[in-house]
């Protein structure tokens, strides 16, 4: 279930919190959020992968000292899926198991 070597690929749940960045102005104004979020995919080819029914349970165990649901969704996920995360979270570098790269 692990990703292919050099393939680039997010969690669902990354659109969530774009769309939310979107909403309080933390990001560009001269395009839709839609827009953006697709223009992401086809530019960097990127994979968007769903919440499993066994992502969604690791992502509550007691491994991850982050209380957001959205982070721990996503460090889940890589580990799932046996693929580093790019993330400047402290906390999520702190995971056993979780391979964090930046």
């Amino acid at each position: 279930m692990g990703l292919e070597q050099n393939t680039l690929a997010c969690s669902d749940i990354s659109f969530w919190e774009i769309a939310m960045l979107f909403k309080a102005g933390r990001l560009r104004n001269d395009i839709s959020a839609e827009q953006y979020m697709k223009d992401i995919v086809v530019t960097m080819g990127l994979s968007v992968l769903p919440v499993t029914p066994e992502i969604a349970v690791l992502s509550q165990k007691d491994i991850f000292i982050h209380k957001d649901p959205a982070d721990r969704l996503i460090a889940s996920t890589a580990m799932v899926r046996k693929a580093s995360l790019i993330s400047a979270d402290d906390k999520l570098s702190k995971v056993k198991g979780l391979d964090v790269i930046w």
